[in-house]
């Protein structure tokens, strides 16, 4: 029993590492669950995902960390990850022999199928035992692995997918789309099938490197997977969407916040004809006194929203917010830029958030090249823009500042600054790569009353009080 209470207390330990909020009352609830159900894999999973975890969103952190430390760390063989109803088929057996012949092992290396052949019938057929084999073999191909692996396991992965044919398997599939005509349901199933693979060289990939260099290599796992520090540009779709899952509760959290702090409070300006009527009732006596109502001021709020390359989830991520709470705003107007700038206000308007960024991208003119140009859109912001903001306006904007070593026509970000209220820029990018290379954050930051680094979800809550 001590044995086991030991290791639900270090696996906790790497929960929060990861960003896992993990009270002793759930620890000691953990240790009495697991004692109850015994060592089942299934109950003792159970028990302990039920006690230690509370907001779904940790649930695929939980789920990565369980099978790393329970069943990876003292294992020196892969585990096989597979569905308890899915069967190799004698189909499946055969495609796994074509497998063979291409490593070396079959009828020699020209006889079978190319790698990316294999992947293409494997997404077709949804073949998943093939879809494993293909992920042990780009795995294996990556050779002897060095501890500082783990900080590039994305890199690994990828050039894994380029050993099997990952990239001309997809260009094939989309090729056979076309010709073929086929179903959106049977063309998601195809991207399910992908999708299962990256995940499956991923996980293969970390339980190499933790049956390889054991307990410290799972702790640089566990903060690397860590979603509410994860970096903006490096967040998969099913992290992106967890994000906005999190941001709307942040936004619901900031508007009762708003409610509850501009209550009548018992300070401020006395309320002299409420005071004395209230007097009356005493004899004249004023012996409670009364206070003048709170006039909320609203700030009027402009978006300007980078959205080149990965600049774009952040923006998306910061319109989301913004428009979920736009109640504490006065008016709010946004802008999307890359090298030209456009309005997206009216897709806000009569629009769920959902189609109001889907129309927005889809319909505004923001770009006539893929290259930023913040010179170009400050000056354009200025002549077209400008003339129509009101002094009381926040001008925020979102973006890294990289110019692509352009005019950076800060005199105009000058005049911007001196009509408007105040400008906060929020830059995603790591502080320490500010002003590298084609960055001029430094250009730009004299005209601004902050700028922020805003990378990763933390940060977001952080900054928000700024807009406030």
């Amino acid at each position: 029993m001590l044995f086991l209470e030991e290791k639900i207390l270090e696996f906790a330990r790497l929960l929060r590492k990861g960003g896992v909020n993990v009270s002793v009352t759930q620890v000691i609830a953990a240790i009495q669950a697991a004692a109850a159900v015994g060592l089942a894999k299934e109950d003792f999973y159970t028990a302990l995902l039920s006690t230690l975890i509370v907001d779904q969103m940790d649930q695929p952190l939980f789920d990565k960390l369980f099978r790393l430390y329970f069943f990876s760390l003292e294992s020196s063989v892969f585990e096989k990850h597979t569905d308890h109803n899915e069967q190799e088929t004698d189909g499946a057996t055969a495609a796994l022999q074509l497998v063979d012949s291409i490593e070396g092992t079959g009828m020699g290396r020209g006889a079978g199928a190319t790698p990316y052949l294999l992947l293409v019938k494997a997404v077709r057929e949804t073949n998943y035992p093939l879809l494993r084999k293909l992920g042990k073999m780009g795995i294996e191909s990556l050779g002897d692995l060095e501890q500082g692996a783990v900080a590039e396991i994305d890199k690994l992965v990828d050039q894994a997918k380029v050993a099997i044919g990952w990239y001309q398997a997809v260009n094939t599939l989309e090729k056979i789309r076309v010709q073929e005509k086929v179903s959106e349901i049977r063309y998601c199933k195809w991207l399910d099938c992908l999708s299962f693979l990256e995940k499956y060289m991923e996980s293969l990939l970390e339980d190499l490197l933790v049956r390889k260099f054991g307990s410290m290599i799972l702790e640089e796992i566990a903060l690397a997977a860590n979603i509410r520090e994860k970096e903006f540009f490096r967040l998969d779709q099913l992290e992106i969407q967890e994000i906005r899952k999190q941001i709307t509760k942040m936004a619901r959290k900031l508007a009762s916040r708003y409610a509850r702090r501009y209550r009548r409070a018992k300070h401020g300006k006395i309320d002299l004809r409420r005071t004395i009527k209230n007097a009356m009732i005493n004899g004249g006596t004023p012996i409670r006194l009364k206070y003048r109502r709170r006039v909320i001021s609203k700030p009027e709020l402009v978006l300007l929203c980078d959205v080149s390359g990965s600049v774009a989830v952040f923006s998306e991520f910061m319109l989301q917010l913004v428009y979920t709470i736009q109640n504490r705003f006065s008016h709010i107007r946004s802008f999307l830029f890359v090298n030209t700038v456009d309005e997206v206000t009216e897709y806000f308007t009569n629009n769920s958030i959902e189609e109001a960024l889907d129309k927005a991208f889809a319909k505004a003119r923001y770009a006539m090249s893929p290259f930023s140009d913040y010179g170009r859109v400050f000056r354009q912001f200025e002549k077209e823009y400008l003339p129509t903001f009101s002094s009381q306006s926040t001008l925020i904007i979102l973006g890294d500042a990289r110019n692509n070593y352009r005019h950076d026509e800060r005199d105009s970000l000058q005049r911007i600054g001196e009509q408007v209220r105040k400008i906060l820029w929020f830059n995603p990018q790591p502080q320490e790569e500010w002003n590298t290379e084609d960055s001029i954050i430094g250009i730009y930051a004299p005209y601004c009353r902050q700028v922020f680094e805003c990378r990763n979800l933390k940060q977001l809550e952080e900054v928000t009080e700024a807009i406030l």
